[in-house]
Order: C-alpha cells, then structure tokens, then sequence
C-alpha cells in the first residue's frame, strides 16, 4: 500500500495547482463518485466539467464562520489572484 501525504490547501493555493485533471472512472462508476474518491465535488449533477476541491470548501466554511462577511465571490476572487488566473463570473465553454 502507497500512501501519498495530501498537501495543505494553502500549499495548493500557492503552487497554482494545474486547472485540469485526469479522473480514473471504473466502468460501472458515476463520474461524481469517481470525482469524490479524489477528494473533489462535481460541478454539477450531470456531466460534470468543473470540481471543487473539498479542502478547499473547507477552507471556506471555516473562514465563513469566523467572519460571516467574507462572501462567496471574494474568495473566489482571491483564490483566483494566488493562482494568477483571471476572473470571471461565467465559464467560458469548453470546445
């Protein structure tokens, strides 16, 4: 058995962790039970082409509950500037 140490979600923060990822689905697997065994959240329900890190939503619960203030689009706003990726309220479609 390999055991692989997890970095902190600062630490992928900062290293501007690549936006795309390879997912081993088993045949007879959901892509969203796929997604979850990695540790992320599938976008949406169906057809998933975006996930969100578990860490990472943590992270923002535990932020939102120490200062309720902190919303949605700043954090997002904020990742986006550790990761030197633009922001934008809409995902452009993926061709």
């Amino acid at each position: 058995m390999i055991i692989k140490s997890r970095p902190s979600v600062s630490d992928q923060i900062l290293a501007g962790r690549l936006p795309t990822a390879t997912v081993r689905q088993r045949q007879d697997e959901s892509p969203i039970i796929a997604l979850m065994h990695i540790g992320l959240i599938a976008g949406t329900p169906v057809h998933p082409k975006l996930a969100f890190s578990v860490d990472l939503l943590e992270l923002f619960y535990h932020l939102r509950r120490r200062q309720s203030s902190i919303g949605v689009q700043g954090f997002v706003k904020a990742v986006c500037a550790f990761q030197q990726v633009r922001f934008s309220l809409s995902i452009p479609p993926n061709d």
